[in-house]
């Protein structure tokens, strides 16, 4: 049995595909790790790389060849196909580091948490910093029970795809089955295992490269205005399925899922209330049918909203400044909305 399974999304990324790949044939493991790489409809030379590596690598390399679907449906196809214990996620610009991966992967043959969170880099394209995301106040080893674990040390934030390792029969048990042809995804895969999660643990190994800066990236920010449909229809598909199980999740659970919606809501309010410049009409007219949708939907989540002046503003004034804002004018309500609270 293969040790980890790590699903490998490719759509158009030749130039990139060699680095990951290479990142993760470490002599000493390729007996332990299944690398699959799924092509989603790529129509540069990336098939070709793929089949190159499962042709020399056939115990270790794993190729899928579908039709486009989007990312989501990449994670799904690698899904029914992985067989190691314990599964995650290296995008095909991204990379691993050689020397980290080596360490994780032998210690993870002794492990059997449910999931295992480590620290990762993102590496701006432009500037060419490179920072580390890391999880200071989390103790290394410690097998966390994550019903009875306080949520205050994570300080708002929460495990994300890229420092994420779920044991398989965990993400096969939450049911997880990502959406296709749209972005942000992510999300689902960060919230909805947690119904299933029972303990975690941290090991201080700076693993994960994330390359950031790529014009086509979804997390541009342009993209995020350009995308907006896509990013309304995770967090419908997001709120629901919160509804759904509201009652099924332990405290600390439900807590932590609406600490993820808090941070998606409130991304979805900036894109309108700060960070579009276009179409102010259309925009005003879909933020106010959000805002309705919200309310309606869930009373606690919209006035949890509440806590950021930038939003609460908006509200009071019924979105008018969505319509006629600028960069500037965002920048005043924003600063009314800190003095209103």
């Amino acid at each position: 049995m293969k040790i980890l399974s790590i699903a490998v999304p490719v759509y158009n990324t030749e130039k990139y595909l060699r680095r990951c790949v290479d990142s993760m044939l470490v002599e000493g493991i390729l007996q332990d790790i299944e690398i699959i790489l799924v092509n989603d409809g790529s129509k540069d030379g990336s098939i070709n790389i793929m089949n190159e590596y499962k042709n020399k690598y056939p115990e270790t390399v794993v190729v899928i060849d579908k039709e486009n679907g989007g990312h989501g449906s990449t994670i799904n196809a690698a899904l029914k196909v992985a067989t190691g214990k314990y599964f995650r996620v290296l995008d095909s610009d991204d990379w691993f580091d050689s020397y980290n991966f080596e360490i994780f992967i032998n210690k993870l043959k002794d492990e059997d948490a449910d999931l295992v969170i480590t620290n990762y880099r993102k590496e701006f394209i432009y500037s060419g910093a490179s920072v580390e995301v890391n999880w200071q106040s989390l103790e290394e080893d410690k097998l966390y029970d994550f019903n009875t674990f306080d949520l205050n040390v994570l300080d708002k934030e929460y495990f994300v795809m890229a420092n994420s390792t779920y044991k398989l029969e965990v993400l096969k048990k939450s049911k997880l089955e990502l959406m296709e042809k749209t972005f942000y995804v992510d999300m689902q895969y960060n919230v909805m295992p947690i119904i299933c999660l029972k303990n975690f643990k941290f090991w201080k190994l700076d693993i994960y490269r994330y390359f950031i800066g790529r014009p086509e990236q979804s997390m541009n920010l342009q993209n995020f205005v350009k995308n907006r449909k896509n990013h309304e229809k995770v967090m419908r598909f997001l709120i629901e399925y919160y509804m759904e199980n509201k009652d099924k999740y332990s405290d600390n659970q439900r807590e932590y899922v609406k600490q993820i919606l808090y941070y998606m809501l409130t991304t979805h309010y900036y894109i309108y209330c700060v960070y579009a410049e276009k179409d102010k009409k259309q925009m005003y007219n879909e933020i106010k049918e959000w805002d309705k949708y919200l309310k309606q939907r869930d009373q606690e989540l919209y006035t949890m909203m509440n806590d950021i002046g930038q939003i609460r503003f908006n509200r009071k004034t019924k979105f008018i400044g969505v319509r006629i804002s600028s960069k500037n004018t965002s920048k005043i309500v924003t600063t009314l909305g800190r003095l209103k609270r």
